[in-house]
């Protein structure tokens, strides 16, 4: 015998009374109050700073991308309506301001490099590895890194939030506006593509 049942029942509750927390700080912050934004930006500043994180793959860009959201947080608090819970409206401000930062980056640094390819001869000189046992564990990780970062976006948000932040199907299907059906495909190929580059970096 098992008490999930039970378990998954504290968890909804749980879960309701965040969101009902959530729903009195908005509130507040809607009547001008500045403090419940600092309560709000300390209850979900971890698992948005996460989200960004994996979908940047930077330390300092998550960190602008999730000060960013807060700032997109504070400037629209009047036109939420709460038809989603605050989190979910929250995840979806940071997915979407972490993939446009992507964008953004990779056409700057495609900018950076082809002035570089006029202004700079190609840098030489030897590498310098590291121990071998922090080398594998590095290559390991780069290999992660690299897979992820070669999945396409829309599979990549979906495989983070759920995989990785531990959100509902159908809580990833409102953070991206698409249906649940939309959101199990992308899951599926995103791991399905994931192995593949991993195999392949890895092997």
């Amino acid at each position: 015998m098992t008490d999930e049942p039970g378990q998954n029942g504290q968890a909804d509750e749980a879960a309701a009374q965040e969101a009902e927390r959530d729903a009195t700080l908005v509130e507040r912050l809607k009547e001008g109050d500045s403090k419940a934004l600092d309560d709000l930006f300390r209850r979900h500043r971890d698992a948005a700073y996460g989200i960004a994180f994996r979908l940047v793959g930077s330390r300092e860009d998550a960190l602008d991308v999730v000060q960013e959201s807060f700032i997109h947080v504070m400037r629209g608090i009047q036109a939420f309506r709460g038809q989603s819970s605050f989190r979910t409206w929250l995840y979806r401000i940071v997915t979407h301001a972490a993939l446009d930062y992507r964008r953004w980056r990779s056409h700057r640094q495609a900018e950076s490099l082809d002035a570089l390819a006029v202004l700079e001869p190609a840098a030489t000189g030897p590498s310098h590895p590291a121990p071998q046992e922090e080398a594998a564990e590095r290559d390991l990780r780069k290999a992660i890194d690299e897979a992820l970062a070669n999945i396409s976006e829309k599979n990549r948000a979906a495989l983070v939030l759920y995989g990785l932040e531990g959100m509902s199907y159908r809580e990833v299907a409102d953070v991206l506006s698409i249906s649940v059906g939309t959101v199990m495909s992308r899951i599926f190929n995103a791991r399905q593509r994931l192995r593949e580059l991993l195999a392949s970096e890895i092997g």
